[in-house]
Protein backbone atom coordinates (compact mmCIF):
# COMPACT_ATOMS: atom_id res chain seq x y z
CA UNK A 1 0.00 0.00 0.00
CA UNK A 2 1.39 3.38 -0.98
CA UNK A 3 1.51 6.18 1.54
CA UNK A 4 2.69 8.79 -1.00
CA UNK A 5 0.94 12.09 -0.44
CA UNK A 6 0.26 11.44 3.24
CA UNK A 7 0.83 14.57 5.32
CA UNK A 8 1.49 14.54 9.05
CA UNK A 9 1.12 17.79 10.96
CA UNK A 10 0.42 18.86 14.48
CA UNK A 11 3.91 19.13 15.92
CA UNK A 12 7.05 21.11 15.23
CA UNK A 13 7.74 19.16 12.00
CA UNK A 14 5.33 18.74 9.08
CA UNK A 15 6.02 15.63 6.99
CA UNK A 16 4.81 14.93 3.46
CA UNK A 17 5.64 11.53 1.99
CA UNK A 18 6.96 11.89 -1.57
CA UNK A 19 8.34 8.40 -2.26
CA UNK A 20 7.92 5.26 -0.19
CA UNK A 21 8.95 1.61 -0.20
CA UNK A 22 5.99 0.85 -2.49
CA UNK A 23 7.30 3.12 -5.27
CA UNK A 24 11.00 2.36 -4.86
CA UNK A 25 11.05 -1.40 -4.43
CA UNK A 26 12.00 -0.90 -0.78
CA UNK A 27 15.12 1.09 -1.65
CA UNK A 28 14.07 4.51 -0.36
CA UNK A 29 11.63 6.43 1.81
CA UNK A 30 11.54 10.16 1.05
CA UNK A 31 9.71 12.99 2.79
CA UNK A 32 9.52 16.74 2.52
CA UNK A 33 10.00 17.93 6.09
CA UNK A 34 9.14 21.47 7.20
CA UNK A 35 10.58 22.41 10.60
CA UNK A 36 8.87 25.33 12.29
CA UNK A 37 11.02 28.20 13.51
CA UNK A 38 12.51 27.47 16.90
CA UNK A 39 11.66 23.77 16.78
CA UNK A 40 12.99 21.79 19.75
CA UNK A 41 15.45 18.91 19.57
CA UNK A 42 13.68 15.56 19.34
CA UNK A 43 14.88 12.72 21.57
CA UNK A 44 18.27 11.28 20.68
CA UNK A 45 17.84 8.25 18.46
CA UNK A 46 19.44 6.07 15.81
CA UNK A 47 18.43 3.96 12.85
CA UNK A 48 20.25 0.62 13.18
CA UNK A 49 19.89 -0.51 9.57
CA UNK A 50 19.34 2.69 7.61
CA UNK A 51 21.29 5.65 6.28
CA UNK A 52 19.68 9.09 6.10
CA UNK A 53 20.32 12.10 3.89
CA UNK A 54 18.92 15.58 4.45
CA UNK A 55 19.03 18.13 1.64
CA UNK A 56 18.05 21.54 3.03
CA UNK A 57 16.07 23.56 0.49
CA UNK A 58 15.07 26.54 2.67
CA UNK A 59 16.36 27.96 5.95
CA UNK A 60 18.90 25.99 7.97
CA UNK A 61 18.90 22.98 10.28
CA UNK A 62 21.18 22.06 13.15
CA UNK A 63 22.20 18.43 13.55
CA UNK A 64 23.82 16.71 16.51
CA UNK A 65 25.45 13.55 15.14
CA UNK A 66 27.44 11.39 17.54
CA UNK A 67 28.01 14.44 19.72
CA UNK A 68 29.14 16.78 16.93
CA UNK A 69 27.12 19.84 15.93
CA UNK A 70 26.58 20.63 12.23
CA UNK A 71 24.60 23.51 10.73
CA UNK A 72 23.28 22.81 7.24
CA UNK A 73 21.94 25.71 5.17
CA UNK A 74 19.76 25.84 2.06
CA UNK A 75 21.57 24.24 -0.87
CA UNK A 76 23.61 21.94 1.38
CA UNK A 77 23.16 18.31 2.40
CA UNK A 78 24.27 16.05 5.23
CA UNK A 79 24.41 12.27 5.55
CA UNK A 80 23.64 10.47 8.79
CA UNK A 81 25.11 6.95 8.68
CA UNK A 82 23.22 3.98 10.08
CA UNK A 83 23.71 3.57 13.80
CA UNK A 84 24.77 7.19 14.40
CA UNK A 85 23.07 8.79 17.40
CA UNK A 86 21.48 11.98 16.17
CA UNK A 87 18.97 14.79 16.59
CA UNK A 88 17.90 17.56 14.21
CA UNK A 89 16.03 20.80 14.73
CA UNK A 90 15.56 24.33 13.49
CA UNK A 91 16.75 26.88 16.08
CA UNK A 92 16.30 29.69 13.54
CA UNK A 93 13.66 32.38 13.22
CA UNK A 94 12.14 31.16 9.94
CA UNK A 95 10.84 27.73 8.90
CA UNK A 96 13.34 25.31 7.38
CA UNK A 97 12.51 22.75 4.68
CA UNK A 98 14.47 19.62 3.82
CA UNK A 99 14.14 16.62 1.56
CA UNK A 100 14.71 13.74 3.99
CA UNK A 101 15.66 10.34 2.59
CA UNK A 102 16.04 7.04 4.40
CA UNK A 103 17.74 4.04 2.75
CA UNK A 104 16.63 1.32 2.64
CA UNK A 105 13.01 2.21 3.26
CA UNK A 106 12.23 -0.73 5.57
CA UNK A 107 9.13 0.25 7.60
CA UNK A 108 9.82 3.99 7.84
CA UNK A 109 6.48 5.00 6.31
CA UNK A 110 4.53 2.71 8.59
CA UNK A 111 6.49 3.93 11.62
CA UNK A 112 5.69 7.60 10.98
CA UNK A 113 2.07 6.78 10.16
CA UNK A 114 1.58 4.85 13.43
CA UNK A 115 3.55 7.40 15.45
CA UNK A 116 1.42 10.32 14.30
CA UNK A 117 -1.82 8.36 14.71
CA UNK A 118 -0.94 7.64 18.34
CA UNK A 119 0.03 11.26 19.03
CA UNK A 120 -3.07 12.64 17.28
CA UNK A 121 -5.26 10.33 19.39
CA UNK A 122 -3.29 11.21 22.53
CA UNK A 123 -2.94 7.46 23.05
CA UNK A 124 0.27 7.41 25.07
CA UNK A 125 0.18 3.65 25.65
CA UNK A 126 0.01 3.13 21.88
CA UNK A 127 2.82 5.65 21.40
CA UNK A 128 5.02 3.55 23.69
CA UNK A 129 4.13 0.45 21.70
CA UNK A 130 5.03 2.18 18.43
CA UNK A 131 8.35 3.46 19.79
CA UNK A 132 9.21 -0.03 21.00
CA UNK A 133 7.78 -1.94 18.05
CA UNK A 134 9.82 -0.52 15.19
CA UNK A 135 13.33 -1.32 16.41
CA UNK A 136 14.41 -2.10 12.85
CA UNK A 137 13.93 1.58 11.90
CA UNK A 138 14.08 3.59 15.15
CA UNK A 139 15.74 3.25 18.54
CA UNK A 140 15.65 5.80 21.34
CA UNK A 141 19.05 6.41 22.90
CA UNK A 142 20.00 7.86 26.25
CA UNK A 143 22.80 10.37 25.81
CA UNK A 144 24.85 11.15 28.92
CA UNK A 145 24.80 14.81 29.91
CA UNK A 146 27.96 16.66 29.11
CA UNK A 147 29.82 18.42 31.89
CA UNK A 148 30.83 22.04 31.66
Amino acid sequence: MSLVGNVYEGGPVRLEFTRTAAETGGQLHEMRATYEAGSPLPPAHRHPGQDERFEVVAGALTFLIDGERHTVAAGEAIDVPRGAVHQVHNPGEVPAVAVWQTRPALRTGEFHHELHAAVDAEDWARLGEVLGGYGDVFELVTVPEREG
